[in-house]
C-alpha cells in the first residue's frame, strides 16, 4: 500500500443518463456493451484534452486534470464529441442516452492510484446534480475561470449542494455556446462606444454560434438564406420567427406555419404559434418540430449581460 499524498487537482465524473433503464429494458449483457460504447467515447475526448482516467464503476467514470481550464474544454469536448458519435453506438438513440458530468478542483489525497477527499466527493455531487447533456460545477470555480470558459457558464440560482456544510452554488457549463470561434453582429459604426445595462443574446446552431449585442436590434430565423441564421430543416418556414430587441429584453416572435417549439432551462417543451415571448436565461428552440423529434435542429439561446462575457475582435 503506497502512503498517502496530499495534492490539488481537478476531479471530474462522467455518466451515461439513462442507462438504468436501457438495462431494464435491453437486457444486462447489451446494455453493458452500449455504456461500455458510450463511456469510451467520453474517455477518449477526456485523453485528448490531458485528463488520467482514474476508475470506472458501473455507467461512470472519475478523470483526474493537473489544469482547471483543460478539465472545462475536455468536459465541453466530452459533450460535443457524444453529441457527434453517440448516435452511432447501438440503442443510444433509440433510448435517448445522454451523458453527465461534474467536476471540481480542489486539495485531495492520492493513495494506491485513487484519490480521496472533498473535492472528489464535491465532485460527484456535481454529477448527481446535472441531467442528461448537462455539465455542472460549483459556483467558486467557475467564478474562477477566465473569461472565455467563464462567459460560457450560467449560476443555477436556488440549487445548492445538500450535506456539504456552508451553502455551496453551483453553475452550468453552456458546452452548446462555448464562446470559441464566436461571430458577433453589430450595426455600430466603428469608433463609437454606448453605454448599455441589458443582455446580449447568443445563438448555436449546427456547429455555428453567433453573438448579438445591444447594437442589433432584430435577428431572424428561418429557411430563407436571406435569415441571419439559416436553418436547413423542411419543417422551419422560409421567414419563421423574429427575435427582437425590446428596451432590456430580447422578444422571440413566430411568424410560422409549424409554431416554434421553446424549453426554457429546467421546463418542460411548449409550442407557440403566431405569439410572442420574452425570452429568459437560457433554452433550445425547435424550428418547426419538437427538439425530441429533431436534435440535430436545435437552437441553443443564451442571455447574458453586456459586458460579463470577454471581449471578440
Amino acid at each position: 500500500m503506497s502512503t498517502p499524498e496530499p495534492c490539488s487537482i481537478g476531479v471530474l465524473f462522467c455518466d451515461v443518463a439513462g442507462s438504468t433503464r436501457l438495462y431494464r429494458e435491453v437486457g444486462d449483457d447489451v446494455a453493458l456493451r452500449v455504456v461500455d460504447g458510450c463511456l469510451g467515447l467520453a474517455a477518449e475526448a477526456v485523453r485528448n484534452g490531458g485528463g488520467r482516467l482514474v476508475k470506472t464503476i458501473g455507467d461512470e467514470f472519475m478523470a483526474v486534470f493537473d489544469d482547471v481550464c483543460a478539465m472545462c474544454d475536455a468536459a465541453i469536448a466530452v459533450q460535443r464529441r457524444f453529441e457527434e458519435a453517440g448516435s452511432q453506438v447501438e440503442h443510444v438513440a433509440a433510448h435517448r442516452l445522454q451523458l453527465r458530468i461534474g467536476f471540481h478542483f480542489g486539495p485531495v489525497v492520492r493513495a494506491n492510484d485513487d484519490y480521496f477527499g472533498t473535492t472528489v466527493n464535491m465532485a460527484a455531487r456535481m454529477v448527481a446534480l446535472a441531467k442528461g447533456g448537462q455539465i455542472i460545477t460549483t459556483g467558486i470555480l467557475a467564478d474562477g475561470l477566465p473569461a472565455p470558459q467563464r462567459a460560457a457558464t450560467r449560476a443555477l440560482l436556488g440549487v445548492y449542494v445538500k450535506g456539504a456544510g456552508d451553502e455551496v452554488r453551483v453553475a452550468e457549463v453552456l458546452w452548446h455556446l462555448s464562446t470559441h470561434h464566436t461571430t458577433v453582429f453589430s450595426l455600430q459604426p466603428a469608433g463609437e462606444t454606448q453605454g448599455f445595462g441589458g443582455h446580449e443574446l447568443r445563438l448555436s446552431y449546427a456547429g455555428r454560434r453567433w453573438l448579438f449585442d445591444e447594437r442589433r436590434q432584430s435577428v431572424t430565423l428561418g429557411r430563407e438564406a436571406s435569415n441571419d441564421v439559416v436553418v436547413d430543416n423542411e419543417h422551419a418556414s422560409r421567414r419563421h420567427a423574429t427575435v427582437e430587441r425590446r428596451g432590456d429584453k430580447w422578444v422571440l416572435i413566430d411568424h410560422s406555419t409549424n409554431g416554434t417549439f421553446v424549453t426554457p432551462f429546467g421546463a418542460e417543451e411548449f409550442c407557440i404559434r403566431r405569439e410572442e415571448l420574452v425570452l429568459r436565461d437560457v433554452g433550445t428552440l425547435g424550428i418547426g418540430q419538437s427538439v425530441g423529434q429533431d436534435r440535430a435542429n436545435r437552437i441553443d439561446f443564451a442571455l447574458t449581460l453586456h459586458g460579463a462575457g470577454p471581449s471578440f475582435g
